[in-house]
């Protein structure tokens, strides 16, 4: 019965050991490599362990990160649980953050993550050929260096493929001419846009990119 014991509070020993970890969090701009978008917001680790069958949690660690978006402090870990860290995201950011990120017992745990904030697009189509009511318009621009960070189907559908055919989009039909105020938010950088005019003479395509700024819009004319 003592061996029992023992083996037990052993046992219990081990579950309940504690490491200590470095935690590194670097917020960076896409971009720029610049993390003062995340400048003072509030980052925070949660301690998370299934006693029986209900949940468990409790803050262990908070704090700010600095005017580059950056902290770093130690951490004691139990074994048997899992440690949450999330931090707060700014308002115009499109792009990135940390909602939730499950740190590593075993090693030091360096969390760097990219963002990128929000600008806006607005694209106009004018048909300058026009042959009559079966011409067909399709447009797309997506993100020039990393498709799966924003991709636009014209027409109103959206979504993030590296897959995408001109099947995929909705088209606008005739003599067609756009010169709204429909503006998208999408996340800063360059963007490819690509279209394909259809007429009763042929297919026809163009190619060409644009520049979207942080809290700014971005307004582009394909003339086709």
């Amino acid at each position: 019965m003592k061996n029992l014991l023992l083996l037990s509070f052993l046992v219990l020993m081990v579950a309940s050991c504690k490491k200590k970890t470095n935690v590194v969090i670097q917020a960076q701009d896409y971009i720029t490599g610049d993390g003062s978008a995340y400048a003072g917001m509030e980052y925070a680790v949660v301690e998370a362990w299934t006693p029986v069958l209900e949940t468990k949690s409790k803050i262990v660690a908070t704090g700010f990160l600095d005017d580059n978006g950056h902290a770093a402090f130690d951490l004691k870990m139990k074994n048997n649980r899992k440690y949450i860290l999330g931090v707060a995201q700014p308002d115009n950011i499109c792009y990135g953050g940390v909602v939730q990120y499950y740190l590593d017992h075993e090693k030091n745990n360096n969390v760097t993550f990219e963002y990128l904030k929000c600008g806006a697009a607005n694209i106009h189509l004018e048909n300058i050929n026009c042959e009559g009511g079966t011409d067909v318009i399709k447009h797309v621009y997506y993100y020039t260096q990393n498709l799966d960070i924003y991709i636009y189907k014209g027409g109103g559908a959206t979504g993030s493929t590296t897959n995408w055919t001109w099947a995929d989009y909705h088209p606008a039909s005739g003599c067609y001419s756009y010169y709204g105020n429909y503006s998208v938010e999408v996340p800063e950088g360059e963007y490819t846009v690509e279209w394909q005019a259809s007429r009763p003479s042929g297919i026809t395509t163009g190619i060409s990119t644009f520049t979207v700024n942080a809290n700014d819009t971005t307004t582009f004319l394909i003339q086709y």
